[in-house]
């Protein structure tokens, strides 16, 4: 008799493992990591680079970095942005000591980081505020 039910248990199984798959694609998009960290206080100016990843693989060559003027400045960008890994993206910049910047991503208006598995949805706006040390 357990035989019998094998393949249903199977079968079941199944399904849910391909509901929880489509549940997990269905998250909205949106920014696990900075760097520098939100808020963070006495960033070396000397930093080369603001970095942000995601919760998912992103659609390459797309991107919304925004100002927000005010909140703070937005960095001399030094070059073009650029993916590091699938989830990861990283905008060349050159910073000043003793500076707040302001930094969006996907600002209303703006909505370039998009999940590869969702094209056409923006990401969940974030914003990066972050304060270099010196004077």
């Amino acid at each position: 008799m357990p035989t019998k039910r094998l393949p249903l248990i199977l079968a079941l199984l199944s399904l849910f493992l391909l509901m929880a798959a489509v549940v997990a694609l269905a998250q909205p998009c949106r920014v696990t990591a900075t760097t520098p960290a939100n808020r963070a206080q006495g960033v070396d100016p000397k930093l080369a680079y603001i970095e942000v990843s995601f919760n998912q693989d992103m659609a390459p060559g797309r991107w919304s970095w925004v100002t927000n003027p005010k909140l703070g400045f937005f960095p001399v960008v030094a070059g073009k942005p650029v993916f590091v890994d699938p989830r990861t993206c990283r905008l060349p910049v050159k910073l000043s000591p003793g500076t707040t910047y302001a930094v969006g991503i996907n600002t209303e208006g703006y909505g370039n980081f998009q999940a590869k598995a969702a094209p056409g949805t923006p990401c969940a706006p974030y914003q990066i505020i972050f304060t270099t040390e010196g004077k």
